[in-house]
């Protein structure tokens, strides 16, 4: 045996170099994995029986506390009972505006004695999930981020299409890394990544496509498991690709060969429009509270071409405007805002949200239809709470410096294809805020009163109407004072806002004002449609109708393929019942 050569024996040979049966060749790369070879999905899959005895027990609690009230209200009828009922559905933006108030006074005499801390530089992901978004659109949402006025805040962009491929790479100046890599995605099934790193123009670009589809909500989990801090049961290939980014990757993107940590992660919408230095607001109020977890802007309804005077922009603008500094602006008080918009919302990178990931991402095993319903259709509301659900020192803020545009439903059925989704998310997840971990006790009675209205809905309407017609019969001025001074004060305090606070709603004052009437006559059928909508739909985990909002953008092919996804959702819903229903 010539010396220094591993001579291997027949055993060793036996052993390490046999050659592979046909087997190991059986994988269809276009196809990944057989169905037997997946992951398997922990999470329990309701049937058709279960769901719908759920429905009917909630169908039925609803429809008894209204029909309830209703007897009472006209058997035994007593304006004071009527008033006191209007009172207790209008108190909480009632008493929203004089949190604000106050508290803004407060914070205007500290300025006067403490000093402002020194303003830190921080690091920035700004994510970007795409699905049916254009490759313009794309590239114009990344350099509206690059030339937003960042001040010395420095930033790092990340891309995540969802299953449908663009040639991002294409517009890169300086490839660093191709590389691909498998992973589990939320629907517990094998994906692939196809990840792209370098720079477009003098932007430090990473562009992350999966394949299949798994939703905008695997996009956002993906982020926080390779850029925050990873949750404790982290998929052991995204546990990989992450060690792989951050000891490879990321430092020939910052130019910074010992490059830790990034301080917060934006995220936004590939089809919203950033208003200038809304990142730096954000940054900024982010590393001023040492206890805040996220920051979000004003959203505002995009005026597209042609569309300024439309009636869905005058009437959303309304409602997007009036809730946002009612509601928001006292929530932002308290620290505790309930719902950060995804189209402008930075987190923090702090530990707290390994945990919130977790909860965010965690499959649902229990009966309960309620839980489904919150952690499969939600998005923004659900991930809020898993946030604040960590500590109840966390911290969300509302910055309404920070502005965004976006694009609204412009016909009926669009509008209420959101609002089903909306609804659902905003009710349902007010029984988490009322009666969830760490909730303050502020947020648990917002929450209480925001349930009992909405579940009231029907009883409202008709509570207005018996109003109206005690005050049309017997009309007394001194007995509805108390009423008239409730329900003007949060239209009061919209008012001095627009003018005061928010130049760009001030701009737009007479569109407001139309929008005021325009919801003031349809609101009640709107509200009554939208929760029985929500109602019906219990369970479903149907997205809706989406990427087909914009009014003059929308082709015929878009707007059919939303259509038949929308329909394919719904099969493979129903599909997914059917075959639960034959294993039972």
């Amino acid at each position: 045996m010539t010396e220094g050569v591993f001579s291997p024996t027949e055993e060793e040979i036996e052993r390490f170099y046999t050659t592979p049966g046909p087997g190991a060749f059986d994988l269809d790369v276009e196809k990944g994995l057989a169905p037997d070879q997946q992951p398997v999905n922990p999470a329990r899959i309701l049937t058709r029986r279960e769901l719908l005895h759920q429905r009917l027990v909630f169908a039925s609690i609803v429809f008894a506390f209204n029909v309830a009230c209703i007897v009472v209200s006209a058997v035994g009828y007593s304006g004071v009972w009527v008033l006191c009922v209007i009172l207790f559905f209008k108190s909480k933006d009632f008493l929203s505006v004089w949190i604000q108030v106050f508290c803004r006074i407060y914070y205007a005499i500290k300025k006067l004695f403490v000093a402002l801390p020194p303003r830190k530089a921080a690091w920035i992901l700004s994510l970007i999930p795409a699905y049916s978004e254009s490759e313009e659109q794309i590239v114009k949402t990344l350099f509206s981020l690059r030339d937003n006025g960042t001040g010395q805040h420095r930033q790092v962009m990340c891309i995540i299409l969802d299953g449908k491929p663009r040639p991002i790479k294409e517009h890169m100046t300086k490839v660093v890394a191709s590389f691909e890599r498998q992973y589990v995605s939320l629907k517990w099934k094998v994906g692939t990544l196809k990840i792209d790193a370098g720079f477009v123009d003098d932007i430090p670009t990473l562009c992350i496509e999966k394949s299949p589809n798994a939703g905008k909500k695997d996009s956002l989990v993906l982020c926080h498991d390779l850029f925050n801090h990873p949750r404790a049961n982290i998929d052991k290939d995204v546990l990989r690709l992450r060690e792989e980014l951050w000891t490879t990757i990321l430092p020939q993107l910052t130019k910074l060969p010992d490059f830790e940590a990034f301080d917060s992660i934006f995220g936004t919408d590939a089809d919203s429009t950033i208003h200038q230095g809304a990142l730096a607001s954000l940054a900024d109020a982010c590393l001023a509270d040492p206890n805040a977890i996220a920051a979000c802007g004003f959203v505002f309804v995009e005026y597209e071409a042609g569309l300024e005077w439309s009636v869905w922009n005058l009437y959303q603008q309304f409602q997007y405007s009036f809730g946002q500094i009612v509601r928001r602006g006292a929530e932002h008080f308290t620290g505790k805002v309930t719902c950060l918009p995804g189209c402008i919302t930075m987190i923090v990178v702090r530990p707290e949200m390994a945990g919130a990931i977790q909860k965010y991402a965690k499959p649902v095993t229990d009966y309960p239809v309620l839980r489904h319903q919150v952690q499969y259709l939600g998005t923004d509301r659900r991930l809020t709470y898993s946030m604040l659900s960590q500590g109840k020192h966390l911290h969300t803020l509302f910055v309404p410096e920070a502005g965004s545009e976006t694009v609204a439903p412009q016909s009926l059925k669009h509008y209420l294809s959101q609002r089903r989704r909306w609804g659902s998310n905003a009710y349902f997840n007010n029984y988490f805020y009322l009666a969830g971990e760490n909730m303050i006790v502020i947020t648990r009675i917002a929450a209480l009163i925001e349930v009992t209205r909405l579940s009231m809905v029907y009883y409202r309407v008709f509570n207005t109407g018996l109003f109206l017609y005690g005050v049309a019969t017997n009309f007394k001025l001194m007995k509805i004072l108390p009423l008239l001074a409730i329900s003007f004060t949060p239209s009061v305090w919209f008012a001095f806002a627009v003018v005061f606070l928010n130049g760009h709603l001030r701009r737009n004052w007479h569109k407001l004002l139309c929008g005021f009437i325009i919801n003031r006559c349809v609101s009640p059928f709107m509200s009554i449609t939208v929760f029985s909508l929500v109602a019906r739909n219990l369970g479903s985990q149907v997205w809706g109708i989406s990427g087909v909002t914009a009014g003059t953008n929308v082709t015929l092919a878009v707007a059919t393929q939303a259509i038949a996804e929308e329909k394919a959702a719904e099969r493979a819903s129903e599909d997914l019942y059917d075959r639960k229903d034959l294993q039972v």
